[in-house]
C-alpha cells in the first residue's frame, strides 16, 4: 500500500480545520489537526508530518512563536511550513515569518487550487530532498566499503612482508607488492573522481584545450585497459576514423572520459563478451537539445554486457546514483564515473547519449564540436 503524505493543519477556528481537512483528504493526503500553537508543537514532534499549514493569528501562542519553536527543534526544523494569514499586505509580518523560516504565505479566504498547488510543490521538494539524502547515505556506505576493503588488503601484504614471510621468495614478494600497488592505484582513482566531481560542481575545473588528435587519445586509453579486458576474457576492439582532424580539446580530460566509459563497459561485460570503441564524424542535420546543427567528432563505447534498465537510464548521470540492475556488490562503484563523463563532455560544448537493452548491452556516445 502506498504511503500517503501527512499534513498537520493548525487553526484555532474549527470551521477552518474542517474545511482544510476535507479539501486535503479529498486530494489524497492524510490530515492531522491541531487547534493551538502548543498542540502543533507537540504533534509535529510526535507525528512527524510531511508539511504544516499554520494559521498566523491564534490566541496564547501565535503562528510566529509556534514556527520559532518548530525551527529550534532538531526533530521538526526541516518540516516545510505554509503560513495562512488574513492580511498579506502586512509587509512587516511577512518579513518576520520568512525570517523565521516560513516556506510559503497564503491568504484567507483560501483559494483551494492555489493551496493545493503550493502543497504539492513543497511536498515534491521534500521527497526529492529525502531521496537525495538516502542516495548520499548509500554512497557514503559504498565509499567506506570501497576504501576500507582495499586498504585492508594493502595492510595485509605489508604486514606479511614486515614479518619476513617473503624472505625466501623474492618473486612472491614482488607479485604481492604489484597487487598492492594496483589496489592503491584504484583507491587513488576513486579519490580523484570524488575531487573532480567537487571541482565540476563548484565550477573550478579548468580545461587545457590544445589542438589534439582524438584517435590518439582513444588509442592511449584503450591501451591502458587492454590488460584488464584480457584478464576478464573480453575482446576490446578499437575502430578509428582517420578523417577526424586535429581540433582543440583537453586531452587529459577526454582520456578520462574514455577510460571511465571503457572501465564501465568492461566491468559489466562477462567473459567472452566484446567491447568496441569507435571514432567517427557525426552530423546533426538539425538542432538537438544542447547542440547546434553541424558536424561533430563522435566516440562510441559499445558492449555486450548486462545492459541498463529503462528505470535506471533516466538517472545514470546523476551523482552518487547506482543502477538497480542485478549486479554484484563487487561490480558496483560510487556512481561518480558517469557524472564526471557528462560534466567534462558538456564543459567542452558536447553531449553524451546512451542506448541500452537489458541483458543485451549498452552503447554510450559522446560528441565534441570539432569541425
Amino acid at each position: 500500500m502506498e504511503n500517503r503524505q501527512r499534513i498537520l493543519v493548525v487553526d484555532d477556528a474549527p470551521d477552518n480545520l474542517i474545511l482544510l481537512e476535507k479539501l486535503l483528504k479529498r486530494n489524497g493526503f492524510d490530515v492531522i489537526n491541531a487547534a493551538s500553537g502548543k498542540e502543533c508543537i507537540a504533534k509535529s514532534q510526535a507525528e512527524n508530518p510531511d508539511l504544516i499549514i499554520l494559521d498566523v493569528a491564534m490566541p496564547d501562542m501565535n503562528g510566529f512563536e509556534t514556527l520559532k519553536h518548530i525551527r529550534e527543534n532538531e526533530l521538526t526544523r526541516s518540516i516545510p511550513v505554509i503560513f495562512l494569514t488574513a492580511n498579506l499586505k502586512d509587509a512587516k509580518s511577512i518579513e518576520e515569518g520568512l525570517s523565521l523560516g516560513a516556506d510559503e504565505y497564503l491568504t484567507k479566504p483560501i483559494n483551494q487550487d492555489e493551496l493545493l498547488a503550493r502543497v504539492r510543490s513543497l511536498l515534491r521538494a521534500v521527497m526529492a530532498e529525502r531521496e537525495l539524502e538516502q542516495v548520499k547515505s548509500d554512497f557514503q556506505s559504498m565509499l567506506v566499503h570501497d576504501l576500507r576493503s582495499p586498504l585492508s588488503s594493502i595492510m595485509g601484504v605489508l604486514e606479511l612482508a614486515v614479518n619476513g614471510e617473503f624472505d625466501s621468495d623474492p618473486q612472491a614478494l614482488k607479485d604481492f607488492l604489484r597487487s598492492a600497488y594496483d589496489t592503491a592505484s584504484k583507491m587513488l582513482e576513486l579519490i580523484n573522481n570524488i575531487l573532480d566531481v567537487a571541482k565540476l560542481e563548484a565550477g573550478k575545473l579548468q580545461l587545457n584545450k590544445q589542438p589534439n588528435d582524438l584517435n590518439s587519445v582513444v588509442a592511449t586509453a584503450a591501451a591502458r585497459l587492454k590488460v584488464l579486458a584480457k584478464e576478464k576474457g573480453i575482446n576490446l576492439l578499437v575502430q578509428a576514423d582517420s578523417s577526424i582532424p586535429f581540433f582543440e580539446f583537453d586531452a587529459g580530460k577526454i582520456e578520462q572520459v574514455v577510460i571511465n566509459l571503457l572501465s564501465n563497459a568492461i566491468k559489466f561485460t562477462s567473459h567472452d563478451g566484446t567491447v568496441i570503441i569507435r571514432t567517427y564524424v557525426k552530423n546533426f542535420g538539425e538542432e538537438v537539445p544542447g547542440l547546434s546543427a553541424g558536424d561533430y567528432a563522435a566516440v562510441d563505447v559499445e558492449d555486450t554486457g548486462i545492459g541498463i534498465s529503462k528505470d535506471d537510464l533516466s538517472s545514470i548521470f546523476e551523482r552518487y546514483r547506482q543502477g538497480k540492475s542485478a549486479v554484484s556488490i563487487a561490480q558496483k562503484g560510487t556512481g561518480l564515473g558517469l557524472t564526471i563523463v557528462k560534466r567534462i563532455v558538456e564543459s567542452h560544448g558536447g553531449k553524451v547519449f546512451v542506448q541500452s537493452e537489458l541483458g543485451k548491452g549498452t552503447k554510450f556516445t559522446f560528441v565534441l564540436p570539432a569541425l
